[in-house]
């Protein structure tokens, strides 16, 4: 399991959003807004106080291409803190549902799945390259698990623009009327339903080339007319509408192949091309139900989808709306929708309201009745929205979307006075007005981050003009620790955020001090906007190793500029290129010299350049491709250079060009086309990844995103076919780089950085901090310090984090091992003090913050914006904006992340006490704040997800152990899942224990096991710990029924061996055994200890084969688990049933084997835990005792003699009825409960492990009753204490019941081997011992805790009467007396003790 917190560093320039897709979720309110970059921006809009703040809260980060369109879809759900409602109450055109997650394509073939509560990326898969670009999206609307998903191949004349009209989004100009020429052209289209769960495709319903022109809309339509099925209506831009059937069966995968439009029905509007005199071109597609709106640009009309009905028609010749040009309609959702009887036409009429609006924002709503037959169609104009105002030189774009019977309109806004424009959202909420030609109530609104630092200071400290970040990357050490961010500007300046977690700024460098975290540097050399980043580390070995960091920058005026990190200086700058530089490439890992202080750059003249840092001079040119390398690949083992070129060409029928070039000679190799081409560049990216990763298309320390990651087809989704002619739209290279990704950073191996770096989009860093790395830092550096004899000082050079360990010149220092251990040890510190910096919530709790900064030296963050973030599924990110707000949303949103960063934050504070002791009283207030105070301060935020603190419960770290325990129990009172929570409601038990039964099973949609790196096992099995979590400790908070229901779903997981959870099950069931387990599992005792026993002999056999240290380690620990705590706790339950299976045990398993002595050792924990419940059954357990030491089995005797020989004295100092004399040759055991009259006591001789004599100890006759209590039953406490003479050829025994001393002469040795008698042997001499101060027949420990308890009726022998013969056994269980001691003093005197106190003196 992988517990990594984000941390997200923003730059002072917010980021550019151009909203071209929209999508609401309702309870609370929310939306979600895509842009033209990929970004989504979540904002809440729950909280529409007085002052309408609205703001977004956070943006999600899996997309690298314009988001082309988002839905809301019904992942496979379970029962837990909320009930979900029924989807079908939907209706299908609402855009707005009461729960869901939401869905979004781009236009480069990407789908995420984001969850409600967190905004967490749940999955994230690329669609094979058949499919095309996603264009619309939308989900079934009688199963919303399916996705509806329209595909298209497009140009990148086309790209986006097309779809503005979809989206209700327009700018301002002229519409663009003179579009047929070129879609003369057959446009090809796919349209495939997609599992929402696994983003996986279950049906291709079209595929081929439409009959009509370019879809611009896609609905899916109810049966109607001659309709039988579901269908998925597309229209195109002429008007012209295709309608394809759906499957009723979404589970199954059908292919439709080429022909598929066979199936269609093909209808041409030709009614509604010839109402248009100028044959006018459609704007924009609305749909309701059977209904389908076409917006035009002075009416809009209605018609059923199938073609047969003109409904009606609205005129906008006569209204302000046609001022400006007409931009798009929309129905206004199911909150507007009502049926009505006309009694005269005797047909249904439907009442809707229906809004039209143009490119300057203007809205109008009409309330239209239609009916189906087209009789009737009346509209009344009800209310508008007003035009935005704005300067005439800004650009506007629209999006309208409906949010609980309200209109939201999302503004985009761009001023055209810098190049590349920055666009910003601006959101408003609009009421329905009550009266006709009213006006909308303005209900909230919201502006783009007012409190952000907008604008970089100049060198008088006066804040310049807004800038816009173009790039930007962050710089890591060899050992991933962030060394510095870069951002990139549009003016062409550079800034650099350097951390000084090791070192202090550089002296004499021009920089500004900016806080004690870091400080900046600014570089001025450009003059157009900074487009690409790189940094390099050269170190020069002829003058030790120094080490030099380069920066490299590619900009907008075609130069690239050389920059000397550590003095800020210009080295040198580069014309090479005569368009802009878009790219630059690092060499891969392990390249040889002079490769190694190379780069690639990539322009858009096309050329390709190889140049050195250490010549500082371009050493090879590779030009002449005839499009921008889109994909490079630097192969350094084989010294090839593949440049793979995408035809972009709207007319052009050129195809894909792949240039492989020779690094060093410079020659082109080969040019490929095509297919061809596609081929050997999957060659280059695969056999690349098999040579040791020597292959590199893009590297960490370039300003490449770091969402290019392997968003790889599964099989599942991968439905190739074998005729495809398209050209591959996926990126090949995002295998390659990810894979050497995870190598360098690794993100999914065991030995993974601490902290990992990366830059989703321009203006954002994250620094992902992993805890388990973190954790392990010193049993790493322990490991490499057993590991290398020598340990040679990092090239790198120790100046940076301790001067006086620096290399000096040509000489190799070596470091001892205590000063190893020290340098490690300051690293560690560093590493985190640095990380609780970062990841602290600061100014919520003062008096912390100042402990933090003054006792554990923690840095706090001032004028540079940190906000928290979560990580979602193959490189997808969650990041809060800036603002506590923000932070403070997603702790009461997301239980995930709560329990992530709570536990990484607790676990890292327990260990800093480790480190430094002198910090100890800081790291328990910083542990107690994220363990209580901080939820005392905030209630509302979500508690931690138990299911994910139960996953760590048996992490390698104790700390990490610790932590999640504590805030398990912390936590557990407010977390308790809906279905087993204890409402007090006696009602339903049938459907609440259906409800259980169904949350303990689910494991589909459990988004915390994509946060930590799990599967679908982790979360059914952590739901059964849960549960019996619950039963143990907090049984008055859960269900009563909830313990039957666990208990065999926990006994599976314990047996199952599993090493992430049956040792944590073992525990609770151990745990619980006496109070709760042995009620339900009674009868299950015996073959569950039976089958602890198979599970020790079956891991005795398996550590004979040669195996993992992780698998060894993990079965060792399962085996202790099992051994040292569930076993005795089993013993304990039921002692009759585990001594008969010990017993079993000794013939059916092999004479060495480990299960003999495991039975010994539980034996001894039995005795100590429990001593009372073995009392009874003293004589069997003796018996296995000498079994196991039996001298004729001499290979148990040697296995098991010491652990023998120890849980026999273990039962000798334990009870005192059993005795061995001085010189260990006799043993003696009486009854410590028994009949009476029958009561004896075995004596044993130890050399042959043979019974040689038995002692009768039964009561005498006339014996007094009185003293033993009334009792009619002849059961009782027989022997209470035993000892043999100093000699050993005398045995006392005292009786509690009766108050008598015994003492038996048993003559000498030999004489006892000569004539062995088991005939019992009555004693020499009886001794009645008379009643001590205090005592009674009811003065028992039983009997005087009772009467403390209130209920000491109950427990008095007088009452035995009422009391059943088991009842009786357990009253004199718990009265039974294990103090009693006899102590010879001189002579033949013996002393009786009892509870150390004596008792009297008596002479023999």
């Amino acid at each position: 399991m992988k517990c990594r917190s984000v941390a997200c560093v923003w730059s002072e320039s917010p980021p550019v959003h151009k909203v071209t897709a929209t999508a609401v979720l309702d309870r609370p309110s929310t939306l979600y807004t895509g842009g033209s970059d990929g970004t989504i921006f979540w904002w809440n809009l729950s909280s529409t106080n007085s002052d309408h703040d609205i703001k977004p809260v956070a943006i999600l980060c899996g997309h690298t291409a314009p988001i082309s369109d988002m839905g809301i879809c019904f992942p496979a759900s379970t029962l837990g803190d909320e009930k979900i409602s029924d989807p079908s109450n939907v209706a299908s055109n609402s855009s707005s549902v009461n729960y869901g997650s939401l869905i979004s394509a781009c236009t480069d073939g990407v789908l995420s799945v984001w969850g409600r509560d967190s905004g967490h990326c749940s999955r994230r898969r690329k669609m094979p390259a058949w499919v095309g670009s996603p264009y619309m999206v939308q989900a079934l609307p009688e199963n919303r698990r399916y996705v509806c998903v329209a595909c298209h191949f497009i140009d990148s004349v086309n790209s986006l623009d097309n779809h503005q009209s979809l989206d209700y989004s327009t700018e301002l100009g002229e519409p663009s009327t003179n579009i047929e020429p070129q879609y003369k052209k057959p446009s090809r289209c796919t349209v495939v339903i997609i599992d929402s769960y696994t983003l996986t495709i279950v049906q291709t319903v079209f595929r081929g080339t439409l009959s009509i022109g370019p879809f611009k809309f896609m609905s899916i339509v109810t049966p109607i007319g001659d309709m039988e099925k579901e269908s998925v209506l597309i229209a195109d831009s002429f008007g012209n509408m295709q309608c394809v059937s759906l499957l009723k069966d979404t589970t199954r995968s059908e292919d439709i192949s080429d022909d598929s439009q066979k199936n269609s029905s093909h209808m041409e509007m030709t009614d509604l091309l010839q109402e248009s005199s100028e044959g006018e071109l459609p704007i924009s597609f609305a749909a309701s139900g059977q209904v389908l709106a076409i917006l035009y640009t002075t009416y809009c009309i209605f018609k059923l989808v199938d073609g047969s009905t003109k409904v009606g028609e609205i005129s906008l010749l006569d209204d302000q709306l046609c001022q400006y040009d007409v931009a798009g309609c929309l129905f206004l959702g199911n909150g507007f929708v009502q049926t009505v009887v006309d009694m005269e036409e005797n047909h249904n009429m439907y009442v809707e309201t229906f809004a039209v609006w143009n490119n300057k924002g203007y809205v109008i709503m009409f309330t239209i009745s239609y009916s189906y037959s087209g009789k009737g169609f009346k509209y009344v104009p009800l209310c508008t929205i007003p035009v935005v105002s704005h300067p005439p030189n800004v650009e506007l774009s629209f999006s309208f979307v409906l949010m609980n019977q309200n209109l939201v309109r999302i503004e985009s806004i761009c001023l055209h006075t810098e190049e590349p424009v920055h666009w910003k959202p601006h959101i408003t909420i609009w009421a329905k007005g009550e009266n006709f030609n009213q006006e909308c109530k303005l209900v909230g609104k919201g502006s783009y981050f007012d409190e952000w630092f907008v604008g970089s200071k100049n060198s008088n400290g006066l804040l310049k003009r807004e800038f816009v970040v173009t790039s930007s990357m962050v710089i890591s050490e060899n050992d991933s620790s962030p060394y510095a961010i870069v951002y990139g500007y549009d003016s062409g300046e550079i800034e650099v955020l350097r951390f000084n977690m090791f070192s202090e700024k550089v002296e004499g460098s021009p920089c500004e001090e900016v806080d004690s975290c870091a400080w900046k540097q600014y570089l001025s050399g450009h003059t157009g906007a900074i487009l690409c980043l790189a940094a390099h580390q050269m170190v020069n070995t002829s003058r030790g190793f120094n080490s030099t960091i380069f920066l490299i920058s590619g900009s907008m005026d075609c130069t690239i500029c050389i920059w000397d990190l550590n003095s800020s200086n210009l080295v040198a700058v580069m014309h090479h290129h005569v368009q802009p530089v878009r790219q630059i490439i690092l060499p891969p890992p392990h390249t040889d010299r002079p490769w190694s202080d190379c780069f690639l750059s990539i322009g858009e003249d096309s050329c390709v350049a190889l140049a050195s840092l250490e010549t500082l001079r371009v050493e090879r040119m590779f030009p002449g491709h005839p499009y921008i390398p889109s994909r490079v690949v630097w192969d350094s083992t084989r010294g090839y250079l593949a440049c793979f070129s995408l035809n972009h060409s709207a007319t052009s029928d050129a195809s894909d060009v792949l240039y492989i070039w020779d690094i060093k000679s410079g020659a082109r190799e080969r040019v490929l086309r095509g297919n061809a081409a596609h081929s050997m560049f999957d060659h280059f990216c695969t056999s690349g990844n098999k040579n040791n990763f020597s292959l590199s298309s893009m590297e960490r320390n370039t300003s490449a995103s770091s969402l290019l990651l392997p968003v790889i087809e599964d099989t599942q989704v991968s439905q190739s076919h074998p005729n495809t002619p398209e050209k591959r739209v996926a990126s090949t290279t995002d295998l390659s780089h990810a894979t050497t990704r995870m190598i360098q950073h690794g993100t999914h191996g065991s030995n993974g950085y601490p902290i990992t770096c990366s830059c989703p989009f321009p203006g954002i860093a994250t620094l992902t901090f992993d805890m388990t790395s973190l954790m392990s830092l010193r049993a790493e550096s322990s490991e490499n310090q057993n590991d290398e004899p020598k340990i040679q000082t990092p090239k790198k050079g120790l100046e940076r984090i301790n001067s006086s360990l620096s290399t000096d010149g040509d000489q190799e220092t070596h470091v001892g091992p205590t000063e190893y251990t020290d340098w490690a040890h300051s690293i560690e510190g560093c590493l985190f003090r640095f990380s609780l910096s970062v990841l602290h919530l600061w100014d919520v709790d003062h008096e912390l913050d100042k402990l933090l900064v003054s006792e554990m030296k923690l840095k706090k963050p001032k004028n540079f914006f940190v906000a928290s973030g979560l990580l979602g599924d193959r490189g997808s990110l969650t990041l809060t904006f800036p603002g506590p707000s923000a932070t403070l949303e997603l702790w009461r949103s997301s239980s995930e992340f709560c329990a992530m960063r709570s536990l990484t934050m607790v676990s890292l504070a327990q260990h800093m006490i480790s480190l430094s002791h002198s910090c100890s009283t800081a790291s328990s207030a910083l542990a107690a704040f994220y363990t209580r105070k901080f939820a005392e301060k905030f209630p509302d935020i979500k508690p931690p997800l138990l299911q994910l603190l139960i996953s760590f419960w048996q992490d390698k770290s104790e700390h990490v152990r610790m932590a999640a325990r504590s805030l398990f129990h912390c936590a557990a009172s407010r977390a308790i899942p809906f279905p087993l929570r204890n409402h007090n409601s006696n009602d339903n038990n049938g459907k609440e224990d259906s409800e259980m039964l169904s949350w303990l099973e689910s494991f589909e949609r459990q988004d915390w096991v994509s946060c930590v790196g799990g599967t679908s096992q982790d979360a059914m099995t952590s739901h059964i710990v849960v549960a019996a979590a619950l039963v143990v400790w907090y049984p008055s908070l859960v269900k009563s029924t909830l313990a039957n229901l666990v208990i065999h779903p926990l006994l599976k997981l314990v047996m199952a061996m599993n090493e992430k959870y049956s040792s944590t099950a073992a525990e609770i069931l151990a745990e619980g055994m006496e109070g709760i387990w042995s009620v339900c599992m009674s009868s299950e005792i015996p073959r569950l200890i039976s089958e602890i026993f198979l599970q020790i002999e079956h891991v005795r056999g398996q550590s004979v084969k040669p195996m993992t240290t992780h698998g060894s380690a993990a079965n060792l620990e399962i085996r202790e688990s099992l051994v040292g705590i569930l076993l005795p706790s089993l013993a304990m339950a039921d002692v009759t049933s585990f001594l008969h299976v010990i017993e079993r045990q000794i013939w059916s398993t092999a004479s060495d084997s480990p299960v003999h002595i495991v039975s010994l050792m539980t034996l001894i924990r039995v005795a100590r835990g429990s001593p009372r419940n073995l009392a009874p059954y003293l004589d069997k357990v003796v018996n296995f005792i000498l079994q196991t030491m039996d001298p004729g089995n001499m290979a148990m005797r040697r296995s098991c003699l010491q652990n023998s020989m120890a849980t026999l004295k273990e039962v000798v100092r334990v009870f005192p009825m059993v005795s061995l004399n001085d010189s260990s040759t006799r043993l003696a055991v009486g009854d410590a409960i028994g009949d009476i009259n029958k009561s004896i006591i075995r004596v044993y001789e130890m050399q042959s492990m043979t019974k040689i004599k038995i002692l009768d100890a039964s009561g005498p006759p006339g014996l007094p009753t009185l003293l033993g209590g009334a009792s009619e039953t002849t059961a009782n406490t027989a022997i209470s204490v035993l000892s043999f003479s100093p000699d050993g050829e005398g045995l006392i025994a005292f009786s509690e019941h009766g108050l008598m001393i015994r003492w038996w002469s048993l003559g000498s040795m030999w004489w006892e081997k000569l004539s062995r008698n088991l005939v019992p042997v009555q004693c020499t001499k009886l001794i009645f011992v008379p009643p001590w101060e205090g005592f009674s027949p009811t003065s028992t420990r039983s009997s005087v805790m009772a009467s403390v308890m209130g209920n000491g009726k109950h427990f008095s022998q007088d009452n035995s009467k009422d009391l059943s013969e088991m009842d009786r056994l357990k009253n004199l269980l718990h009265n039974l007396d294990l103090s009693y001691r006899l102590e010879w003093s001189s002579g033949r005197q013996v002393l009786l003790k009892r509870h150390g106190q004596e008792l009297g003196t008596f002479q023999l």
